[in-house]
């Protein structure tokens, strides 16, 4: 204590003086408001912060920056991979072209990675079956491509003589018409 309390605290004894007392409870009163200011803005930033929508946005686009970014390196893989399957959606799996001489199917193979050996050709009587199945498995990503087409071709259709040649990314079969 320095010298300044000490004689405030012997004229407070001899004197029994009331202000003094109440000096000091003052004192004593404004440290614990302190106190208790000190905990209850704490407390409230606290509550305010954990209710609030204007935090909880931001701490939810901290979130979506760190978490999700390896959900768009997924995406734009998938994206990747499946881009000709977005192209060719709208259409059919296999062209068919008929000319006087042939029956012709033109399979396009970006779906089955230009994979020939993934198409498969039934041949029952006149009905020609072309389908393929194929697996994508890369860096997490996995693809499952499937297709089915059946047609029904003319009587004068060679199936015995029926070819098959990769061209490029395509797949051409095809099937001689008798004369």
């Amino acid at each position: 204590m320095d010298n300044q309390e000490n004689i405030d605290l012997k004229m407070c004894e001899q004197h029994k003086d009331k202000g003094c007392a109440l000096k000091y409870a003052g004192v004593i009163c404004a440290a614990l408001l302190g106190s208790f200011l000190g905990v209850y803005v704490a407390a409230d930033s606290t509550y305010n912060r954990l209710i609030s929508p204007a935090y909880a946005v931001s701490d939810f686009e901290k979130i979506n920056k760190t978490v999700f970014q390896d959900f768009e390196k997924i995406n734009k893989d998938i994206d990747k991979m499946t881009q000709h399957e977005m192209i060719y959606s709208n259409k059919s799996a296999v062209e068919f072209i008929k000319t006087p001489e042939s029956y012709k199917f033109i399979i396009d193979l970006t779906p089955f990675q230009g994979n020939a050996d993934d198409i498969k050709v039934e041949i029952k009587g006149s009905v020609i079956t072309i389908s393929g199945e194929s697996n994508y498995n890369k860096n997490r990503v996995e693809a499952f491509t499937k297709m089915s087409q059946t047609y029904t071709l003319s009587n004068k259709a060679k199936m015995d003589k029926l070819s098959k040649k990769k061209v490029g990314n395509k797949l051409e079969i095809t099937v001689p018409i008798e004369d």
